[in-house]
């Protein structure tokens, strides 16, 4: 039998995020502005906004962190 380990969460937090980064753009959920990466100490890496001075972890973005790249051709 099999059980979830975590609970689907609803609501705003239900987007699915898509299996890659490839074609998309890590942008601020608040602002727009496109995302530095950075590597942390413990090896990791995290996205962060310089205007906004908020981040996260490149394996858990926020909703709305993740834009469509506009389509070359």
């Amino acid at each position: 039998m099999k059980r979830a380990l975590r609970k689907k969460p609803s609501g705003e937090e239900a987007i699915s995020h898509p299996v890659s980064g490839r074609g998309y753009a890590h942008v601020c959920p608040s602002c727009g502005e496109p995302l530095a990466l950075y590597d942390l100490r413990d090896g990791d890496q995290a996205y962060w906004c310089d205007p906004c001075g908020k981040g996260h972890r490149a394996g858990d973005p926020p909703a709305r962190a993740l834009r469509p790249l506009p389509h070359a051709g």
